[in-house]
């Protein structure tokens, strides 16, 4: 009987063992590669509520610890201005711990994030001349909180607007006056402050009584009146500032209390000093 022929090294019994290794290989590439995909996506994941839980967790602290000393501020002036720089600290942590976890975010995902950063000091100096007037503005919004130039609920005059500080930002002041008018000015553009919340602020104003009134007992009626309302210094009358046939003009100065406003004294002084003057028989002009 003749010998069985041996199989060649072209058999086709062989071709299926190899196509099934390389389905097998080719299969486990996949499954690593998916592997890699999910795992990027779960340190994705687990970034954002990283980056969500630690910025909450900045925000609680210090906004407890500005709390904690505004609370133990001598004066409210001081509990103001430390409200203000609590603020202003919680944004730029913010925008710091944002920039640090995108470049982290950018890193897990295989991008080379130094030819980034080389780039985004380029931009960022071609971007500074640029901005000049919004970084002048930050600058100058840092400097008015260090300074203590005014703090959120002072009455300041700057430039032509006066009224009550509601926000002092890093980049602009929102000044609300007396007729309800909302003011956004730009810090950079602050080039003068008058601050009439330190200290007491001086009023004046002008009253006017018949000419044939005597202006000693006049005097003596509105110094009472006036000393009667819990003023913090003793009010003047200056004296005649104006007098013809018909009326007598005298102005009249004092000291407004801390945290009010003219606007909100006069109307009511002015009232009050009428009613007294009309119960004495005195004349108004």
């Amino acid at each position: 009987m003749p010998p069985k022929p041996s199989p060649s090294p072209e058999s086709p019994q062989l071709v299926p063992t190899r196509d099934a290794a390389e389905l097998v290989s080719a299969r486990l590439h996949l499954g690593v590669l998916e592997s890699r995909v999910v795992l990027v996506l779960l340190e994705l994941v687990f970034l954002v509520f990283l980056y969500i839980g630690v910025r909450w967790l900045l925000k609680r602290g210090v906004r407890r610890i500005g709390n904690q000393l505004a609370a133990k501020a001598p004066t409210e002036h001081q509990a103001a201005r430390v409200r203000s720089l609590s603020t202003v600290l919680q944004h730029t942590l913010h925008f710091v711990l944002a920039s640090v976890f995108v470049v982290s975010g950018l890193s897990l995902l295989g991008i080379n994030v130094t030819p980034i950063i080389g780039t985004a000091s380029v931009a960022g100096l071609a971007f500074g001349f640029g901005a000049q007037k919004l970084i002048k503005d930050v600058i100058t919004g840092y400097f008015l909180l260090l300074e203590d130039q005014y703090v959120v609920g002072d009455y300041v005059t700057i430039g032509t607007v006066t009224g009550v500080v509601e926000e002092l930002g890093m980049r602009i002041t929102r000044i609300r006056d007396d007729d309800g008018k909302l003011y956004i000015l730009s810090n950079g553009d602050i080039a003068q402050v008058c601050n009439h919340s330190r200290g007491l602020v001086g009023i004046s104003f002008e009253l006017s009584v018949g000419a044939a009134e005597d202006i000693a007992t006049v005097t003596k009626i509105i110094e009472e009146t006036l000393t009667a309302q819990s003023l913090p210094e003793m009010p003047r009358v200056e004296g005649i500032t104006a007098a013809d046939a018909t009326k007598t003009t005298l102005r009249i100065t004092f000291k407004a209390p801390h945290g009010k406003r003219p606007a909100q004294l006069l109307p009511s002084l002015r009232s009050t000093l009428r009613d007294a003057l009309l119960a004495a028989n005195i004349t108004l002009a």
